[in-house]
Order: structure tokens, then C-alpha cells, then sequence
């Protein structure tokens, strides 16, 4: 008896050791030594813990949407008063609805006659499987992300009718699915993340609108030409689900093209981290093609010098000779294809924590864009962003940045309880600065994730 019960005393206090040592893993999961130089360790003793939660090493994110509008012509605020109005006589509006609206709706057609711009855009990134092994090195796997992005662009100098030579504007848009493996790793202190991708375009039109304005003789020579190609993975006339369900095991090999992301971030000293983000690296000859297209072409001529008053006033006048117009439309394959390249971007950004802690960080960024999809393919990218970080449970991050042709205010709020997190965010944005803050255009995104 006394043997059985040293027995049982010596298994519950290994029990008691183990639980001990789970629990000394687990703390120190999630509880860290506050942030200090290295040296201090020689001549101080250790800093007292804090808490912050621990990234997780396995996650699985799900249901990951955005989807964003703006244009540069008319305001919410132009329409509706403002929220906090709203909010404040909420009960008088459910009385009398038309109290929504402002009471004189103003709407300036110079900001239309000016140039009108269209952005809208959506990313749906349905499952994402990401493993990170004490954030020094990770891998992961994106599959089916599908992005949404176009523009239209009507010229103010065709809408006033100025003179000009080869004024470029339309319509650009795409459609892009793509598979994608990140991976990060340290080489010494410099951080390394790459994202190796293989994408398949759906739809691509880029815009190809020339409008040219001139004097001639005692009249004015106006010309719009227009020759649009859509790009598509399948023949349109067909209908897309049988030409996918035709095309299933060709499009990997005709289709498909490959490139890949690269950013390095590294700590400058304490309170500063440099970094760089390059989005779609081109892997060269390994294009996205697509060989199906619809073309819309012809050219619309004013040409006011062909008037003659006394023709005209004879019923003489041929008109043909002062407007002229054409249209044509025609599908067809391309056997060399187009190579299809998604939009490049370079940005430098800093991370600098002023209070030498991260509970507070300023984000500027800065860079450039290259976007076959806008008339003008080159655009200057930035801004500032702030961060609030709560433990890495609740962070907050507004910010003004230049993104994508156009001015976005944006807040994003990241709820993070470890075994789950709820990402959430709301921009107003517009191709104009002073719009973007009256609600010209709205963005939204949300997201899941899951693991431990």
C-alpha cells in the first residue's frame, strides 16, 4: 500500500511538472520582455514582462472582401446632410425622410466639363493557409484570389471642345485570378517576404480613346478616334462557362503568366524601420496571354470650315462633309496573343514609433505605380498612415494616402483574440483631394481569420 501510494505521489507531481512547464510555455507566449537594446542585457538585469499577444503560428483566413467606388464629379455631401445631423435628428428623419437630403442640392457642371473619372475595383480572397514559426521565418498558399479593377476617363479637353493634339482617355478594366505562395525568413536582421504567384487573366481592355481639337481655315477640326479591343479568356459569344468548361486544361499552358512580389523591411535602430514593397515583378517571357478578343472601332469628324451659310440656306449642304461617323464591331482569335501584365507598383514607407514603444508608429509612404489600365500608365503613390497597437489585440490604423489613381481616407480596425480575428475597414475616396473627404466615393473590407 505504501509503495502504490509513493507511486501515485510521484505520478501526480510529474503531472504537476508538466502542467508547469505547459504553462511557463504558454506565458511566455504571451508575455514578453518590454522592447530595449540588446547591450542593456549586459549591465542590467532583465526588463520586467508586459503583455502583447503572440502571432499566430497557424492561421486560416477566410471570406477576405473589398470592394471600393469613387468618381470625381459629385459628392455625397452634395446630396446628404452630414452624419452627425443624421444621427442627431434620427427620430424627426424616420418621421420625414426627405430630412436625409440637404436643402438645396447645388451640383457644379464644371467639375464635370473639367474631366469626369470612374474608379471602382473589388479583391475576393476566399481562403488563405499562412504558418509562421515565431515570426522569423513562414510559408503559406493563396488560392482562387480574384481582383476587380477599371476606370473611366472622359477628357475635359474633348468636353470643352479645346484644342489639342492626341488627347488620350476611355475606358480600362480587368479581371485577374491568381494562386499565390508567400513566404518570409531573416537574413540577419533584414526582413525578406516574397509572394511567388501564378495568375490567369479573365478580361483586359485598355483604354484607346484619341481625341484631337485644331483650327483650320475659318472653322474648327474636332476628331474622336476609338478602337477598343476587350480581351477575354473564352470567346464572349459562346458564353464564359461553356469556354471554360472548353478550355479547362488549355488555359494553364496558353494562358497563364507568372510574377511575384518583394519587400524588405529592416530596423534601422530602435525606433525605425525602413522598408520597401514591390508589387508584380514581370518573370521574364512568362506573360499572361489572352487570344480571344471584341473589337470596337471608327471615328467621329466636326469639321465646322466645311459650313457654307448659303448652301446651308439652299438646303444645298452635303453634312457628311462636316460630320462624319463610323462604327464598326467584330470578335475574333488572336493566334500570337497579348501579353497581359498586372499593375506594378514600387513603395518605400518607414515605421517610426517616436515613444521608443509600439503602442504608437507614424507610416509615410512613398512611391510609384505603372497601370496599363489608366491613359496615363505612370502615377506618384504615398501617404501617411498612423497605427495604434493595443497589445496587438485591438489596432487601429487611419491614414491619407495616394493609392491607384486617386485620394483615400481610410480607417482599418484589426480585433485580434488569438484563436480568432476580425478585420474591418472603411475609406472615402475620390480621384479629387477636396472630395475625398465629402464622400465621393466609398470602400469597404472585411475579413476572417482563424488558428493558434
Amino acid at each position: 500500500m505504501k509503495r502504490l501510494s509513493v507511486f501515485l505521489l510521484m505520478i501526480f507531481i510529474s503531472l504537476f511538472l508538466w502542467a508547469q512547464d505547459d504553462t511557463d510555455d504558454f506565458l511566455s507566449d504571451i508575455w514578453e520582455p518590454e522592447d530595449v537594446e540588446m547591450e542593456e542585457y549586459e549591465t542590467e538585469p532583465p526588463p520586467p514582462k508586459k503583455f502583447r499577444l503572440k502571432n499566430r503560428t497557424v492561421e486560416f483566413s477566410i471570406a477576405n472582401i473589398s470592394v471600393d467606388i469613387s468618381n470625381s464629379f459629385i459628392a455625397a455631401a452634395d446630396i446628404f446632410r452630414n452624419p452627425f445631423y443624421l444621427l442627431w435628428n434620427i427620430n424627426d428623419i424616420i418621421k420625414d425622410p426627405v430630412l436625409i437630403y440637404q436643402d438645396k442640392i447645388v451640383i457644379d457642371l464644371d467639375d464635370f466639363f473639367n474631366g469626369f473619372k470612374f474608379n471602382f475595383g473589388a479583391v475576393v480572397m476566399p481562403f488563405s493557409l499562412n504558418f509562421n514559426r515565431h515570426d522569423k521565418w513562414g510559408f503559406g498558399l493563396d488560392i482562387g484570389h480574384v481582383s476587380v479593377m477599371g476606370n473611366v476617363f472622359l477628357s475635359g479637353n474633348m468636353m470643352r471642345l479645346k484644342k489639342i493634339k492626341d488627347d488620350k482617355f476611355g475606358v480600362g478594366a480587368a479581371v485577374f485570378a491568381d494562386v499565390g505562395i508567400p513566404v518570409f525568413f531573416h537574413v540577419n536582421e533584414l526582413k525578406i517576404k516574397m509572394r511567388p504567384a501564378a495568375y490567369v487573366p479573365i478580361l483586359y481592355a485598355e483604354p484607346n480613346v484619341i481625341y484631337t481639337g485644331k483650327n483650320v481655315k475659318e472653322g474648327t477640326y474636332l476628331k474622336i478616334d476609338y478602337n477598343m479591343r476587350i480581351y477575354s479568356l473564352v470567346d464572349l459569344n459562346d458564353g464564359i462557362l461553356k469556354g471554360l468548361q472548353d478550355n479547362a486544361w488549355d488555359i494553364p499552358r496558353n494562358n497563364m503568366g507568372y510574377d511575384f512580389r518583394l519587400g524588405m523591411e529592416y530596423p534601422l535602430d530602435y525606433g525605425l524601420d525602413l522598408g520597401v514593397d514591390i508589387v508584380n515583378i514581370p518573370v521574364p517571357f512568362a506573360a499572361a496571354k489572352l487570344n480571344h478578343y471584341s473589337q470596337i472601332n471608327g471615328k467621329a469628324v466636326l469639321d465646322t470650315s466645311s459650313i457654307d451659310l448659303a448652301d446651308l440656306t439652299n438646303d444645298g449642304m452635303n453634312m457628311e462633309d462636316v460630320f462624319d461617323y463610323n462604327y464598326e464591331y467584330k470578335s475574333g482569335y488572336d493566334s500570337k496573343g497579348k501579353n497581359i501584365y498586372r499593375p506594378f507598383v514600387m513603395l518605400f514607407y518607414a515605421n517610426y514609433r517616436p515613444f521608443d514603444t509600439r503602442v504608437f508608429s507614424l507610416i509615410p509612404s512613398l512611391g510609384f505605380s505603372i497601370n496599363w489600365l489608366y491613359p496615363q500608365i505612370f502615377s506618384l503613390e504615398g501617404g501617411l498612415s498612423a497605427c495604434f497597437d493595443f497589445a496587438n489585440i485591438f489596432i487601429l490604423v487611419p491614414g491619407i494616402n495616394y493609392n491607384d489613381h486617386q485620394w483615400k481616407n481610410s480607417i482599418d480596425f484589426v480585433l485580434n483574440l488569438r484563436a480568432f480575428e476580425l478585420d474591418f475597414g472603411l475609406s472615402m475616396q475620390s480621384q479629387d483631394f477636396i472630395k475625398s473627404f465629402r464622400g465621393a466615393g466609398l470602400g469597404v473590407n472585411f475579413g476572417l481569420k482563424f488558428g493558434w
